[in-house]
């Protein structure tokens, strides 16, 4: 049924989850172009977070993330494989 709903929406992603005190939340992620992907998480509490990840080199990417309580943060990661 996800399986479904994810792919008629067009999305790349779509989970539901719940945390260790049994929240739950829905995450959502689509592509924006071949080297960006965005997700927004929302919990059953309204918790929401948008997080998005653009692919600079095979090996560098930018994260960054917001959420409604304000909470934000930005990173840059370097990745090589052995």
């Amino acid at each position: 049924v996800v399986g479904n709903i994810r792919q008629g929406a067009g999305l790349a992603d779509l989970d539901v989850t719940t945390d260790e005190s049994g929240n739950a939340a829905v995450r959502a992620g689509a592509y924006l172009g071949e080297n960006a992907y965005t997700d927004v998480t929302v919990g059953a509490g309204g918790d929401t977070e948008l997080n998005l990840n653009l692919d600079v080199s095979p090996s560098v990417t930018l994260k960054g993330s917001v959420s409604n309580s304000g909470d934000t943060s930005v990173g840059i990661f370097f990745e090589r494989d052995y």
